[in-house]
Formats: structure tokens, sequence, C-alpha cells
């Protein structure tokens, strides 16, 4: 089998090849890197924005022969081109009769999910949260829903699509409801070979090491902006227990050695489950606070081990989480180890790559 992962998201593409190579699939990876995230990829399919969109067109012409000829296209989502919907929706066009067969994945904020959420169907979403309801983003997001270009383009990516692939319960029940007989859920990859486990908390640790990443322009949207509120009101009250490492949109080689010397995550709010950040911290034996719900490990089919500390709370009852932790030093070892345990038994890259194996042969085979 021969497959194409189109766009990035996060970093997913990125380990569900590495995933996949290990089951034997020649996989190649085209993207532009996640923007300044800047993921590596076998195909660069980045933009400079500084110059006429002519000059981005010449270089997904020129890519053509590179991005042909595969058992397999799996688009990271409905728009994997950083240009307009028309342009998506030509170039789409095109890559389904040089291909064999096209699959979408649903991670993100496009049109299916964002309309589903905006009808009050999700437990959680940015759309619920009234104080950020004229947050610049927040309003970009709701023209986007209702913008014809955007719809049309959603919708026929999605109706040309052999399968979809969504990577939480919340993209899973927008999509669902919509494609209920080509959509499934597979959850997120990461190479847990290549983020060791690494903690250096141990019983006798007395300060715990508090990490947050703060994306520009998603800070609301993710709710860290509430998070890093209730840390800084953590540390202030037990200056002694508590050191906070913040960052803002640091290149993810960066991030990853910031994580080596923390001891908690914190992830992100308004969600079923946490990302791919956490994952990773996951894998390196942080312990890590995000979304935990138990749609979320019910998906998984996970009863025993839930180690993530659920941020879908109060502020009152997200300080009070905290500082359980902080109560039960001796135990954050152990904690640290099921979030390890945790990550390989679910995310672990190898797994989640044949899961996507799987739903593609038999979609494929459908026919």
């Amino acid at each position: 089998m021969k497959v194409l992962l189109l766009g990035e998201f996060s970093g997913m593409h990125q380990n569900l090849a590495i995933g996949l190579r290990k089951h034997g699939i020649d996989v190649s990876v085209a993207s532009d890197g996640d923007s300044w995230k800047n993921y590596s990829r076998d195909i660069d399919l980045s933009r400079n924005w500084h110059r006429h969109g002519v000059f981005y067109l010449l270089k997904i012409l020129i890519n053509i022969p590179n991005l042909a000829f595969y058992d397999v296209v799996q688009l990271n989502c409905p728009k994997p081109f950083s240009a307009t919907p028309l342009f998506n929706k030509i170039a789409i066009k095109i890559l389904k009769k040089i291909n064999k067969n096209i699959f979408l994945g649903a991670h993100g904020m496009d049109t299916v999910y964002v309309n589903y959420a905006l009808q009050g169907k999700l437990k959680y979403s940015i759309f619920q949260i009234p104080n950020i309801q004229n947050d610049p983003h927040v309003k970009q997001l709701k023209e986007m829903a209702y913008d014809d270009a955007e719809l049309k383009l959603n919708n026929n990516v999605a109706n040309l699509a052999k399968g979809i692939i969504a990577s939480s319960p919340g993209y899973h029940l927008a999509y669902s409801e919509q494609f209920p007989t080509k959509t499934t859920y597979i959850p997120l990859p990461i190479d847990t070979e290549q983020h060791k486990y690494e903690s250096s908390i141990s019983e006798n640790t007395n300060k715990i090491r508090f990490f947050l990443g703060m994306m520009e322009g998603r800070i609301i949207r993710k709710g860290t902006d509430i998070i890093h509120k209730v840390l800084l009101d953590l540390q202030e009250k037990h200056p002694n227990d508590v050191e906070l490492t913040t960052v803002k949109s640091v290149p993810f080689n960066e991030y990853k050695k910031l994580l080596n010397n923390s001891h908690i995550l914190c992830d992100q709010k308004y969600a079923y489950g946490i990302g791919l950040n956490g994952f990773i911290a996951q894998s390196k034996g942080l312990i890590v606070c995000g979304g935990a719900d138990e749609a979320m490990y019910n998906a998984l089919g996970e009863k025993d081990n839930r180690p993530i500390i659920n941020l879908n709370t109060s502020e009152k009852e997200m300080l009070k989480s905290f500082e359980q932790l902080l109560d039960n030093k001796n135990k954050l070892k152990e904690l640290s180890l099921k979030n390890r345990e945790f990550v390989v038994k679910h995310h672990d890259s190898r797994i989640v790559a044949k899961k996507y194996i799987d739903f593609w042969k038999e979609k494929i085979q459908q026919r």
C-alpha cells in the first residue's frame, strides 16, 4: 500500500507516518508543516504569504507528480492547501483523478463540526461560553460556518471521500450525524518510542513544576487564559510548592525541550480529551491536566486507567484539583507512570496506524 498524508495538524500526520512505516507502508507526508510549528514533511507545500498567490499555484503544480499514484490519500481536513475554498476544490478534484482513494480527516474547526456545535449538540464547545462570543477568532469561525464556499467545499470533500476518520468524540458526533456509514473514530497517534519516559518527579520532590503552552490566536478558544489565571493563583497561594513555566507559540522542537524539565502539563479546556501536545507530555511521564470527559475514555474502551486531571470545571474546582496534587506529592510518581501507560496503550503510533490501515482496506473493498 502506498499512502499520501496531505496536510498537517499539530504533527498528527508526522506521527501517523511513523506508525505506518513500522507496518511496512510506503508513506509520504505533504504539508506546510502546520505553519510556524514547522513539523517535518517529505513534500514541502508551505506558502510564502508575502508573494502573489500565483507562486503558490506554481509550487503545487510542480509537485503534482509527487502527489500522484497513491492507493490512499488521507486529507487532514477539507482544506489541506493554504488557499481559498475554490483552489482546494479544484486541487482535490485533480487529486481524485490521479489517485485511487481519498479519505478525509475530521480533526478541527471545519464547517460540519462548527455547525454541529452551534446547534448546542456538544457537551463542550467554545460557542457555549458567553464571554468569548465577541472574540475575533470565534466570530471568524461562525462566519466560516455560514460561508457558502466553505460549506460546499466541506460537503463536497466529505461526499467524495471513501471514509472519514475523526480523532475525538466531538468530531465523531458531528460527522456521524451527516455521514453515519462513512465515519469512524480513531484516536490521535504519537510516537511513544521517540518521546521516552524521563520524568524527574519522585516521592521526595518538593517543588512541583507546572508547564502551560499558549498558542497565539487560540488562547481563548483553548481556555488557556483561564488555566493561566488559576495557575497564577496557585503559585501565589503556594510559592514554595509551585514553579510555573508559561510559553507562547514556540517552535515544536523548543517546546519539547521545555517539557523535559516539567512535572505537570496543563493542556486545554472545552474539549472531550487532550491534544497531541498532551500525549507527548504523557509519553514523557508528565501528569497531564486537560479535557478528560467520560465519553473520551468510553470511546477508547478504557475503564480502569483514567489518569488525566479534568479541567472542564469552574475556576474554583480547577484550583482545588491542582491543590490536591500538591497535597499528594507522594502519589505523583505513580500518576506519572499511569499517564505513560495510558498513552502507550491507546495512542502509540503503531497501534493507531493499524486502525487506519484496517479502516482504509475495509472502505476500499466496499467499492
